[in-house]
Order: structure tokens, then C-alpha cells, then sequence
């Protein structure tokens, strides 16, 4: 007996913009990239020998890590210790402007401390949460726990009501809102800005602020059911929800639930659209196979909780909104026709639609990429733009895509396995990448992240995770580093005329820059 839902993973990607095959054509391989510059290591830290990483953090100024070493942990900082040596480190984290570091260490077997800045705390806490720093401000919180008391703690005073549990707490991005939840006998209950608000729940998946801060959700759960609570009244239950969705202004919100029947040889599933907490339209899947006889066979279930949506599957992929509110989601109409809907108004008919749907920073335009028989189709604003063949290729995705800020230039990640990984079971795959209709070599990779674009869109990078193994690879405009262990941590200099990547070989933490010509 088996339990499956499909999930589109959303994973890094790496391009350069160049032009693309007329329609039709196979796509081309990525050629002629810029004259190579050069790869250069700078040590941050030699490592014990026998020791392990086992957590990094990069940001633009600062490289954060922890060290295991004969069973006992350090957190370094730029290769400098913080705080001492701990049985066990949790919620390693930096502050969005890298000024302030903060994590959680245990001692002694059983208690933990904050250690802020390099400097340990004067209270043991028998448990504690990950810190939240204030975006454009100084204060800092956290959850923990002495012994069955928990209390959100502000700049390291405590503050609220008691709990039995307690989770992380999360500033608005705006910064002025705080929020965290707190358990009571088997049920928990949000705290915003200091009040206890909306119903109380069995348990949650995440809650957070709408941007600017306007309107508080939680993805919370009954039993197997999943609901989303905005600004404290309760929407419908389902057995998956999709995320949520708000315009920029905060004002309104979409996302995606979806049921199953209890049929005996199939079971059918349906997936509804709810937008500022109504029922916005209901379509149906291709549905699973229900109970089969005692003969044997495998049964299929919808796995609750927070997934992403797949259209044939499901019914619908996950909701989106434009810039001025209108829905954007693909749907099923039949077998093999998927269609996406803009403000109710349905484009082209696909086999189905293989990536997410992206959209231009203003959320003025839209694109994503279908399958038509063996075609790639790339879509712009429901407007078929360019068709190639996908070169019989076994199940595929495009888990990633990109659309240029001002919607000129469209390239996306294919990913081709086999029936595990259409499945959302594995994630290893042979990967590549499609840019305006070209194609680069393909990988057998883990995945291909860290990709940024630079202003004029002449310069890129990407990292290459599992290139080799575990091993990885950085990638600059299709030049190609040693394989690492790790690599992180990928960024742009302030002149855009360097590259920046944090690596692990062997015993040696590396600052691998690459310098274009």
C-alpha cells in the first residue's frame, strides 16, 4: 500500500541569455560562451583533522559554520570560535544586515543557552527556538522553555503568557508586527503583536505576514484536515492545501485546496480555488486508484498537508495573482488538456504544463513552459512563443523557470528521471538548462541552485550540486570550477565584475572568486 503525491520541486537555475531556435527545431547547444576568466581560492580556515561541517551559512560579508569534532560542536565566524564548545548546536542564524549571529548551544547533556553575538547568555532554557531579528530595527526574539514553562523572550526579556510549547516567533517584513504561536493542553493559539487572536488549532505548517505586514496566516490542521486561517476567521478544510498567495499591496490572497472521494476502484480528486476566502471555481483530476480486492495491489491516497499542485493530477496548479488581483492558475479539462486561466479567461490547451507559472517582478506578465506531444512549449502571456522538440526524453519537469524582469528573456531547468522521480521521490536527475531555446550540456546532478543574473544580463553563475557524487561544482557564464565537497553561498560583487562562491575541500574552508576577463 502505497501513499503518492506528485510535487513539482522548485529548485535553482543557471542561464546566460542568448537567441533561441526558430519553432520547431531541436534546441541547441549552449555555445560560444565569454573568454574564460579565472577561478582563485582563498583559504578562511584550515579544519581539524577528523573533523566535520556540518552546517554553513553565507551571506555577503560573513561565512558562518559549524565544526563536529571527537563528539562536540564549534560555531565559527569567519573561522573565528563563538561562544565554547557544545554537545549540540541548533538555529544557527544571521541577521539579514550579517551584524548580529545567533544560535542555540547545549551543555553538560541537558541544558541549552543563547549565545548572541559570540557572548553565551546567562539563563539555561531546557529547549529553544530559532531567533528572529527585526528587519530594519535592533530588537531580537526568540521561544524557549524552562523545564514545561515557555515564554517568548524579547531582546532577552521574557515577555507574554505562559506555555507548554512554543514556537519560533517571526517579524512582519516591515518589521513594526510580531508573531509566534503558543500550546496549551493539546491546542495551540497565535500571538500577534501581543494579543492572542483567531481560533485555537491541533497544529500548523507555517504562518507568516502578507507583504508589508497587513494580514497574519497560518496553514493549520484538524485530524488529516489542512486550512488556512487569515487575520484569524477559518477558511475550508482540506486534505492538501497549495501555498498562499497575496497581491503586493497585502489586500487580497488566493491559494489551492484539494479533496478525495472514498471510490472503490477510483477515487476521484477535486481541487477548488479560494480567493479572499471564497470559492472561486472547483475542477477535477485524473484520480487515483481506490481499494483494490483481496487478491492484492496497491491503493493510492492523497498525503494532507502543504504540497504543490500539480494540474493534471490535482485538477489545478497553485494560484496566483497579478498586479492588479486577477486569478492566474492552470487547470484540467480533460486528458491531455491543461489549460491556464488568467482572470477566467482560458489560453491554449496543453498535454500538460510542466513547470510553475512565472511572472515579471511588476506581475504584469506571465510565462511557463508545456508538453505537447514530444514538444517543449514556451508561453508568454498565453501566447505559444516558441515549440521544440524535447528530444524523447522520459518523464520530465521544468521545476524552475525564469522570466527577465522586463519579460524578454524566458529559460528554464529541465529534469528528466524516471517514475520515482515523477513521483517527488528522488531528486537526483539529468538536468540542463534552456534559455531562450538553447539548451546547455546536461547534468546528472542533485539539482542546479544559487543562480543570479547580472543588470545587463551578460554575466551568471549557478552552483552544480551532486555534479559528481556528493560533489559540486560552481559555474560562471558556462566556465567550470574543480569539484568541491560543498559550494555555497554564491554571490555577485558590488561592481558585478567578480564572483563569489564559499567552498569545502577536504580539510580547508575556501572564498572561491572568479574574475571575468
Amino acid at each position: 500500500m502505497g501513499i503518492r503525491t506528485p510535487v513539482i520541486r522548485i529548485l535553482g537555475l543557471c542561464l546566460a541569455f542568448v537567441p533561441g531556435p526558430a519553432s520547431g527545431q531541436a534546441p541547441q547547444v549552449l555555445a560560444g560562451a565569454p573568454p574564460a576568466g579565472a577561478f582563485r581560492e582563498e583559504v578562511l580556515a584550515e579544519l581539524p583533522r577528523d573533523s566535520e561541517v556540518k552546517q554553513v551559512v553565507a551571506g555577503v560579508h560573513h561565512v558562518v559554520w559549524t565544526e563536529k569534532l571527537n563528539g562536540t560542536y564549534l560555531v565559527k565566524l569567519d573561522g573565528k570560535p563563538q561562544g565554547g564548545s557544545y554537545d549540540e548546536v541548533k538555529y544557527l542564524s544571521i541577521s539579514s544586515d550579517e551584524s548580529h549571529l545567533a544560535f542555540f548551544g547545549k551543555r553538560e547533556g541537558k541544558n541549552w543557552v543563547l549565545v548572541l553575538d559570540g557572548k553565551e547568555g546567562s539563563q539555561d532554557y531546557s529547549s529553544g527556538t530559532s531567533v528572529g531579528f527585526q528587519t530594519g530595527g535592533s530588537s531580537y526574539a526568540y521561544g524557549a522553555c524552562i523545564e514545561k514553562s515557555c515564554h517568548l523572550y524579547v531582546d532577552g526579556r521574557e515577555s507574554g503568557a505562559e506555555y507548554q510549547e512554543i514556537s519560533y516567533p517571526k517579524y512582519s517584513p516591515d518589521g513594526k508586527r510580531l508573531a509566534y504561536l503558543g500550546k496549551s493542553g493539546k491546542l495551540w493559539t497565535a500571538v500577534v503583536d501581543g494579543k492572542e487572536t483567531g481560533p485555537k488549532f491541533h497544529g500548523f505548517a507555517g504562518f507568516g505576514f502578507s507583504p508589508g505586514g497587513v494580514r497574519f496566516y497560518i496553514a493549520a490542521a484538524s485530524g488529516f484536515q489542512w486550512y488556512f486561517v487569515v487575520d484569524g476567521a477559518s477558511g475550508q478544510e482540506f486534505q492538501v492545501l497549495s501555498r498562499i498567495a497575496f497581491t503586493e499591496d497585502g489586500l487580497h490572497y488566493a491559494y489551492g485546496g484539494v479533496r478525495s472521494d472514498s471510490g472503490f476502484k477510483r477515487k476521484k480528486v477535486f481541487a477548488t480555488v479560494i480567493l479572499d476566502g471564497q470559492t472561486a471555481g472547483t475542477y477535477e483530476g485524473k484520480g487515483m486508484r481506490g481499494n483494490w480486492s483481496l487478491l492484492g495491489g496497491s491503493v493510492e491516497f492523497l498525503a494532507p498537508g502543504i504540497h504543490s499542485l500539480n494540474p493534471d493530477f490535482h485538477g489545478i496548479s497553485e494560484p496566483d495573482l497579478t498586479s492588479d488581483g486577477k486569478l492566474v492558475y492552470a487547470i484540467r479539462r480533460d486528458k491531455g488538456d491543461i489549460a491556464v486561466l488568467v482572470g477566467g479567461e482560458a489560453g491554449p490547451g496543453f498535454e500538460d504544463i510542466l513547470s510553475p507559472v512565472a511572472f515579471t517582478d511588476d506581475l504584469k506578465h506571465f510565462a511557463f513552459v508545456a508538453k505537447q506531444g514530444n514538444d517543449f512549449v514556451e508561453v508568454r502571456d498565453n501566447v505559444v512563443v516558441r515549440t521544440f522538440a524535447a528530444g524523447g526524453r522520459g518523464p520530465t519537469l521544468a521545476p524552475r523557470i525564469y522570466l527577465s524582469k522586463d519579460g524578454a528573456h524566458l529559460a528554464f531547468e529541465t529534469a528528466e528521471g524516471g517514475d520515482n522521480f515523477k513521483a517527488g521521490k528522488t531528486l537526483r536527475a539529468i538536468r540542463s538548462l534552456v534559455v531562450d531555446g538553447r539548451e546547455s550540456p546536461r547534468y546528472d546532478a542533485l539539482g542546479i541552485t544559487g543562480f543570479n543574473l547580472s543588470k545587463d544580463g551578460s554575466r551568471y553563475y549557478c552552483v552544480v550540486k551532486g555534479a559528481k557524487g556528493d560533489r559540486d561544482l560552481a559555474s560562471v557564464n558556462g566556465q567550470e570550477s574543480k569539484l568541491y565537497d560543498l559550494v555555497t553561498g554564491a554571490r555577485f560583487t558590488e561592481d558585478e565584475k567578480s564572483v563569489v562562491f564559499i567552498a569545502r575541500d577536504g580539510l580547508r574552508m575556501l572564498r572561491v572568486g572568479y574574475d571575468f576577463p
